[in-house]
C-alpha cells in the first residue's frame, strides 16, 4: 500500500536495485518464539565464511540490508560470505508460536535477545553450515547483544565480532534524552508497544518537510547532512521501522539514568564484565554520533578483554573523507565506500577462525 502515490516510482526503483532475494528461515527459541533469519547463501566461488548481521533498536533486517548500494548484507555476499540476517523478537517476521497476539508478545527485555534469540539463531546457522563458527556484525543494539553473548559460554560459537555504534551505556548522554528522563515513569501507563512504525509510515510523505524541521536531531541521531539520502530514509520509514516494546524502552531508560546495564533482577551488570570478552573485536563509532557518542564506544573498547581488538572512530579526524553519526554508519550515502570496506577487510583477516569447531 505504500508503493503507490507520489513516491511509488522511487520505491519501485529502490526495490528493483535490491538484486538477489534472501531465503527466509526460522530458528526456534526455548521460550516459544520463531526468530526470522534471512540467508544470502554463498555465491559460486565464494569462500563461504558465515556472518550473522543483527539490527538496531526499533528496526529490522533492512537496517543492514537497505535499498540499492546501502546494504552491508549484499556487500558482504558479493565478497564471498555466507550472509545471515536475524530479526530479534517482535521485529519483522519474528513472532511467538502457538498463541494469539497478546500483551505477552511485547514483554521483551534485553536478556531475551541475548539468552534466547541469539543462541537460537547461532544454533540454526551452525547446523546449516556444518558446525563452523560464526562472525557477527551488529549495529547499535545488535552490537550490544553481541557483547552480552560473548560474556556467556555460547560466545564460543562466535569467531569474531564487529560492532557499530554499540554503547556500554556508561557515558551516553544527550540534552534531548536528559529532558525525557524525568518522564520515564509515564511508561508504566503507556501501551505495551510504542507505534514508531505507524508514525514513520504516516510521516514518510512529509519527509522533506520533517528533514528541515528536525535537521539538528537528524544530524545528531541519524545522518550527517552530506551522508543523508532522502530516498533511503523514506525507504526505511516505510519498511525498516518497528514498534518499540515499552518494556524495552523502560529498561534502556533505567540504564541511561543509572549509567549501568543491569539485568532485570539487578544481579548482573553487563557493562561491568566486558573484560570477559576474549573474542577478536572491531569496535566502530561515529565521530558526530549524539546518541551513542565516541567517548562511550571508546570506553567499551578499552574494557574489552580481547588481545585482538581494534577501535575506529569514523570521521575526518580518523582519516575518513566524511563525518558519521549513528544510522549513517550503515545506511549513509558514503557508508558503502568507507565503512563497508573497513568491515570487510577486518572480517577477511579473521574469517579463517570460522573453520574451528
Amino acid at each position: 500500500m505504500f508503493g503507490v502515490g507520489p513516491f511509488g516510482g522511487v520505491l519501485g526503483a529502490l526495490r528493483d536495485r535490491q538484486g538477489p532475494k534472501p531465503e527466509q528461515r526460522f530458528a526456534r527459541t526455548r521460550d516459544g518464539w520463531r526468530i526470522a533469519l534471512y540467508r544470502y547463501a554463498t555465491r559460486p566461488g565464494g569462500h563461504g565464511a558465515p556472518v550473522l548481521l543483527c539490527h538496531g533498536m526499533g528496526s529490522n533486517r533492512y537496517n543492514l540490508d537497505g535499498p540499492g548500494s546501502v546494504s552491508l548484507a549484499r556487500h558482504l555476499h558479493a565478497r564471498g560470505y555466507d550472509v545471515w540476517l536475524m530479526e530479534l523478537r517482535g521485529a519483522g517476521a519474528s513472532r511467538r508460536t502457538g498463541c494469539m497476539p497478546s500483551l505477552a508478545n511485547w514483554r521483551v527485555s534485553f536478556e531475551d535477545y541475548a539468552q534466547h534469540d541469539a543462541p537460537a539463531a547461532l544454533r540454526e546457522i551452525r547446523r546449516s553450515v556444518g558446525g563452523r563458527r560464526i562472525l557477527w556484525v551488529g549495529h547499535s543494539l545488535g552490537g550490544m547483544v553481541a557483547y552480552a553473548v560473548l560474556m556467556a559460554p555460547i560466545g564460543a560459537a562466535i569467531a569474531g565480532a564487529v560492532t557499530l555504534a554499540s554503547p556500554g551505556m556508561t557515558d551516553v548522554g544527550h540534552d534531548s534524552l536528559d529532558r525525557l528522563t524525568p518522564l520515564r515513569g509515564l511508561l508504566r501507563v503507556a501501551p505495551p508497544a510504542l507505534p514508531l512504525d505507524l508514525l514513520a509510515r504516516a510521516g514518510a510523505p512529509l519527509l522533506p518537510v520533517l528533514a528541515v524541521a528536525f535537521a539538528e536531531e537528524l544530524s545528531a541521531w541519524g545522518w550527517q547532512e552530506d551522508n543523508l539520502d532522502l530516498d533511503v530514509v523514506r525507504f526505511m520509514m516505510l519498511r525498516g521501522v518497528e514498534a518499540l516494546p515499552t518494556s524495552l524502552v523502560s529498561e534502556f531508560g533505567r540504564w541511561y539514568e543509572t549509567k549501568h546495564m543491569r539485568d532485570r533482577y539487578g544481579l548482573f551488570e553487563f557493562s561491568d564484565h566486558l573484560e570477559r570478552i576474549q573474542t577478536p573485536m572491531l569496535v566502530i563509532s561515529g565521530s558526530r554520533d549524539g546518541l551513542t557518542p565516541p567517548e562511550d564506544i571508546r570506553s567499551v573498547h578499552e574494557r574489552i578483554g580481547s588481545a585482538d581488538k581494534t577501535y575506529v572512530e569514523a570521521g575526518r579526524g580518523g582519516g575518513f573523507d566524511h563525518e558519521y553519526s549513528h544510522v549513517d554508519l550503515v545506511l549513509g550515502r558514503h557508508a558503502p565506500s568507507e565503512i563497508y570496506p573497513l568491515v570487510t577487510d577486518w572480517l577477511d583477516a579473521h574469517r579463517a577462525l570460522t573453520a574451528a569447531a
